[in-house]
Parts: C-alpha cells; structure tokens; sequence
C-alpha cells in the first residue's frame, strides 16, 4: 500500500520560489522524511512509513520545514501575540502558494487520506 501512495506522488513539487524533487530512499533510517536545504530535495524513507496517511501527514510535515526556513519565519522577533500573527501568516502564504502551484498533490492528498 506505501508503495502504490508514493509511486504516484509527484516527483516535483513547486515550493515558494524553488522547485523541489522528491526522492525515494530504500532502507532503514531514523527518518520518515527530510527536507535537504543545499539541494532542494525532499527525501523520503518509505520503510519508516506506516501507511497512506502517514506518507502524506509525513510529506506535509517537510513542506512546513520548507516553508518554514522560506518565509524566514525563525528569525521573528517581538512578543507572542506578534510572533505567533507573523508565522501563522507565513504559513498561510506558504501553504496558499503550495495547494495552487502544486494541484497533483492535492489530488494525491486527497486519495490517500481516505
């Protein structure tokens, strides 16, 4: 079943400014995913996996990271009220740029979180 889930996950996503590829990694890891920085690869481990739901839930949680690190959002200063405004419309932006650049991963999302 996680294979049939990521065989048709896209292998490109467009996040932020940059484009992304997704990479399969055979064998074991501590890591369900990562999000490489230097080569703008989202990795995944697909024995890590436990099900469908997990791959997506996993593969959102690394797009957050990107988005994360993209909109700047760890360097906010200011009191919680400020921060929490500043990051929640961070990832408003983020995740708004991500569902409309990126319509197969939705159509994917939405399969395999039956």
């Amino acid at each position: 079943m996680i294979e049939d889930c990521l065989q048709t996950l896209p292998r490109k996503l467009k996040i932020g400014p940059y484009d992304w590829t997704v990479v399969i990694i055979e064998g074991e890891s501590e890591l369900c995913g990562q999000a490489v920085f230097a080569e703008d690869h989202l990795n995944l481990w697909p024995a890590m996996l436990t099900s469908p739901s997990h791959a997506v839930g996993i593969v959102l949680h690394e797009c957050l990271h990107i988005i994360f690190e993209n909109q700047n959002l760890g360097s906010l200063k200011g009191n919680k009220e400020k921060r929490e405004e500043a990051i929640v419309g961070g990832f408003e932006t983020g995740l708004v740029s991500l569902f409309r650049d990126n319509p197969k991963l939705m159509n994917w999302m939405k399969k395999w979180l039956k």
